[in-house]
Parts: C-alpha cells; sequence; structure tokens
C-alpha cells in the first residue's frame, strides 16, 4: 500500500463494496413493494459498485484476501435478496437463491484448495445474475423475466460445475508438488531483507 495515496482513495473501494451491501435489504423490500423502477436503480448502483471496487483496491494497493471475501459475500447477499424477494413475490423460482446458496456453499468450502481464490467461471457470476435480476425489474415482458431466471439457473449449474472442475484441478496440482502451499490471492515475493 502506497502512503501516497490518499486516506479516501484507500478506502473508496470498501466504501463501495459497503454500499452495494447496504442495497440488499432494500432490494428485497422494494421487489415485494412490486418497485420495479426503484429496484432496477438500486441493482444499477449494485452492479456499478461491483465492477469498480476490485480495480479500484487494486490500483491503491489496498486488494486483499479480507476485502475478496467482503466482496464475494456482499455480492451473495445483494443475490439472494433479488431472487428471494422475486420467489417470495411469486414472480421467479425458489430454484434460483436456492442454487445461488449452493453455489456460494461450495465457493467457501473449495476457496482454500484451488490455485487461485477466484475461478475463471465463477469470476463474473455475480455480474451475471445482478444482471439477470435487472433485467427482470427493468422490463415487464415476462418471456423476458423467464429467460432473465432461465439464464441465472444455467450461469449457477455452471459455475458449480466449473468450480468442481477448478477445485479438483487444485487438489491435482497440489498434490503434484509435495511441499507446496498455495498462493494467497496476492502472493508477492517478500521483499529482501536489509542488511543492517
Amino acid at each position: 500500500m502506497s502512503n501516497s495515496t490518499p486516506l479516501a482513495l484507500r478506502l473508496l473501494p470498501h466504501g463501495l463494496t459497503a454500499l452495494r451491501l447496504a442495497l440488499a435489504p432494500a432490494i428485497f423490500e422494494l421487489i415485494l413493494a412490486g418497485r420495479g423502477l426503484a429496484t432496477a436503480g438500486c441493482l444499477a448502483v449494485a452492479m456499478a459498485t461491483d465492477a469498480a471496487d476490485g480495480p479500484l483496491a487494486r490500483r491503491h494497493g489496498v486488494a486483499s484476501r479480507a476485502g475478496a471475501w467482503f466482496d464475494v459475500w456482499t455480492d451473495f447477499l445483494v443475490i439472494e435478496a433479488a431472487f428471494a424477494g422475486f420467489a417470495v413475490a411469486g414472480v421467479g423460482p425458489w430454484a434460483v437463491p436456492v442454487f445461488a446458496a449452493l453455489s456460494f456453499a461450495l465457493f467457501a468450502a473449495t476457496a482454500r484448495v484451488t490455485p487461485r481464490f477466484q475461478d475463471p467461471v465463477g469470476k463474473n457470476i455475480g455480474g451475471i445474475l445482478m444482471g439477470a435480476a435487472f433485467a427482470v425489474v427493468a422490463s415487464r415482458d415476462l418471456m423476458l423475466a423467464e429467460a432473465a431466471f432461465a439464464v441465472a439457473i444455467a450461469a449457477l449449474c455452471a459455475t458449480m460445475a466449473g468450480r468442481v472442475l477448478f477445485a479438483l484441478a487444485g487438489q491435482a496440482s497440489s498434490a503434484a508438488t509435495p511441499g507446496s502451499t498455495l498462493p494467497s490471492i496476492h502472493s508477492r515475493k517478500a521483499p529482501p531483507a536489509v542488511e543492517t
């Protein structure tokens, strides 16, 4: 972390993630109240903060494993809020929030056995699912809503299958290299020792 980066810029990525987290209960309540335009606005802000927080954290040198977990948990809660809201309101299938919970549980269970924190398939699942939820509320077209739910279910199934394969590949590569440890989210070489 650079000391020359102002504190506000170093805190900005975490603030964006916290803003997205604060939107989760609002999204759920707005869906139940039938406030599609307000829900779409909240989801748009959630998608924008999800797209911005990681790159900003890396740019300002504040990316960390804890920050990555905060981001993942926040994405999960926003997604659950939206799709559970649809299911409770009777406009969406319960399969999406159930599969999202299973997908997150699988991610959490395998995060320590994979060579990288995020796998190539699941890396963008939050954005895909938030986009599907946005499509449901931004359009009054039943066919588009049904297609969005189908995309969400297919994306979650693909994510779970990809995560299993990614975890198995990670296990195989660590077993092939005795004594190796898996890198952290941002592995870096330690700075050379300074002799005094």
